[in-house]
Order: C-alpha cells, then sequence, then structure tokens
C-alpha cells in the first residue's frame, strides 16, 4: 500500500484506505485504530512542521505492521522523546508513536519506520 499525501484531505482519504486494507488481511480492530493514529500523528507531522508532501508505505511483514512515512525535505527529529503533560501540543504525538510501536527506525533521508505487533 502506499499513498502520496499533500494534505489533510489526502491523509483522510489514505486513513481511511490503511483501514481497509489492514480489514481485508483480518487484522484486529485495536490494530487498526493503534495503525491510522501513528499514520495520522507521523504524516501530520510531515504536513505541519516540514510543510512537505509525505509518503506512506505500509505492509504486514512477519507479525507486524510496517508503516514507513517518508517527506520530500528532511526536518529535524527530537532527540528525546517524551510527554510531560496530556494537554501538551508539542510532543505529544511523538510519544504517543513511541508508546505504541515496537520499533522506531529514523532515517536521515527524513523517514522513519515503525512496527506495530499484530497481537
Amino acid at each position: 500500500m502506499f499513498f502520496r499525501i499533500k494534505d489533510y484531505e489526502g491523509l483522510d482519504y489514505a486513513l481511511e484506505a490503511l483501514s481497509g486494507f489492514l480489514e481485508e488481511r483480518s487484522v484486529a480492530p485495536e490494530r487498526i485504530f493503534d495503525s491510522k493514529l501513528v499514520a495520522c500523528e507521523l504524516v501530520g507531522n510531515v504536513l505541519k512542521h516540514a510543510e512537505s508532501v509525505a509518503e506512506l508505505h505500509g505492509e504486514i511483514k512477519e507479525g507486524f505492521i510496517e508503516l514507513k512515512i517518508l517527506s520530500d525535505k528532511a526536518f529535524v527529529l527530537p532527540q528525546e522523546i517524551f510527554c510531560s503533560d496530556v494537554y501538551s501540543e508539542h510532543g505529544r504525538g511523538l510519544f504517543l508513536v513511541k508508546q505504541l510501536c515496537k520499533e522506531r527506525v529514523f532515517s536521515e533521508q527524513g523517514g522513519i519506520r515503525v512496527l506495530i505487533e499484530l497481537l
């Protein structure tokens, strides 16, 4: 599954397509929700902070949902990820991603690869 996302309308479309892709493969509803939340946070960061076009790649691989999010422009990712307050407008999204993903790999090319367990 692959989408090139230029705006928030495109993000909504991609999230619904991601949901359908995972439903067709009998992924549990809570993992579909986790995947959509992670994709929304990461692609939203590209659209908002990098002011760039995002690519969303998704597949099921060896017991995981693998999502890759790339940006046309590289942007600086924080060294430390924490959320000091549930109402915080900064850092909360990456904190949620950190909590939901088994693995996160940041790329020098302006991308991130995350794994979400299927079980």
